[in-house]
């Protein structure tokens, strides 16, 4: 065992003298996710104040009387005497927002107690200008409403027969567990497989490529003890980069302004050591998967660059089940319980939920124990054959 801390603290310490490993373990993860949050929010926000303040330009064809006063507002700009081709053209180039068209018929068949129908001409990806429109035209709409009723002499709710009382019993914690807690995992998987990959393409190809393989062959440690060395320091250093990722999400939804006061509360509740510590109980085993498979991986490689091109489209092999998570109606079952990378992140969002079923969560476990210790295998039976190790 002592041989085994000896090369560990020997491989950890040519770990952090590298400046890639510092900066995709550490650096990035701990600035990139505040930073991320930080630039989103603030775009969300802007792009909400700036579309909501927005001067519409909005042409009418056909409006009837009653809609000549709906559409008067500071924040829109009606023009008269365009037609519907004109409008389309110039909705194409930019020049304004959208045309609606009331159709010769309308006002009759809203006399006639019928249904009026509008067209609407205008840009989906214009952001809120829909909502802002509908706004106005249901003003109107309501109005024609309570003009009827009173007319047929009749009740409001003869247009209700039936109405739905939502009582949602989710706890917000549940509510915002649900919606986004497949984001976290998402990225701290992610980060630690980067904090993986560089240390073994430096440990294993690295000291290949330098010709120190060969000098560590002769020490006294047997090629385990060098191995299970090598793999406990990649591990450290992916697990110390999923860590980053978390404490930086932390610190930028504790410290960031514009974050929902709602977000914070549910923060202070989530991070409670018995979430830190179950967390760390699926971190710590997927991050020893990592660090075998890709030792196993990287052991082929002759030099740094050929490594590279092994490991890097072994990313999109990580990426694709951390993104299942995050799609709606995949949840944590007896089935996803076993699928690697998939069940941490669907076990990490019932975790921040509050949801977990701990029957699932220890499948979860045991099979992320079990699959570390095959990649360390693999890995091993690779260390062992001569062809693999010496250049």
């Amino acid at each position: 065992m002592n041989t085994i801390f000896t090369v560990l603290a020997k491989e950890l310490k040519v770990t952090l003298r590298d400046k890639r490993t510092l900066i995709s373990a550490i650096i990035l993860p701990s600035i990139v996710i505040p930073l991320l949050i930080f630039g989103v929010t603030k775009l969300q926000k802007s792009l909400m104040d700036k579309a909501s303040d927005k001067q519409l330009k909005i042409a009418l064809v056909g409006t009837p009387t009653r809609f000549s006063s709906t559409f008067v507002d500071p924040k829109i700009k009606v023009l008269s005497n365009v037609d519907i081709i004109k409008g389309t053209t110039a909705i194409k180039n930019d020049s304004l927002d959208a045309v609606i068209e009331f159709p010769a018929d309308f006002s009759e068949k809203i006399t006639d107690m019928k249904t009026g129908k509008i067209n609407l001409y205008y840009k989906s990806t214009n952001m809120m200008l829909y909502n802002r429109i509908s706004e106005k035209i249901d003003s109107v709409k309501v109005a024609i409403l309570k003009e009827r009723v009173k007319q047929l002499n009749i009740s409001d709710e003869a247009f209700l027969p039936i109405t739905i009382s939502k009582i949602d019993i989710a706890s917000p914690k549940e509510q915002i567990g649900k919606m986004v807690g497949g984001f976290l995992p998402y990225i701290f998987i992610i980060f630690c497989f980067m904090g993986c990959m560089y240390p073994a393409i430096e440990l294993i190809t690295g000291e290949k490529e330098k010709g120190t393989m060969e000098t560590l062959l002769t020490s006294p440690a047997s090629r385990f003890q060098i191995l299970v060395g090598k793999i406990i320091a990649i591990a450290l250093v992916g697990l110390s980069a999923a860590l980053m990722t978390i404490l930086g999400m932390v610190v930028a939804l504790k410290f960031l302004p514009d974050i929902p006061t709602v977000f914070i509360n549910i923060l202070n509740d989530m991070i409670t050591p018995k979430f830190i510590i179950m967390l760390f109980a699926m971190l710590f085993p997927l991050s020893i998967f990592f660090a075998g498979f890709l030792s196993a991986l990287v052991i082929r490689a002759k030099t740094f660059k050929e490594a590279q091109s092994l490991v890097t489209p072994m990313t999109f092999i990580i990426i694709v089940p951390a993104l299942i998570a995050t799609l709606p109606g995949v949840e944590l079952n007896w089935q996803t319980a076993f699928v690697p990378v998939l069940n941490i992140a669907l076990a990490t969002k019932e975790i921040i939920a509050g949801t977990i079923n701990m029957g699932q969560y220890t499948a979860v476990v045991v099979s992320l124990v079990l699959l570390a210790f095959f990649a360390a295998y693999v890995s091993y039976k690779q260390f062992s054959k001569e062809s693999m190790v010496l250049k």
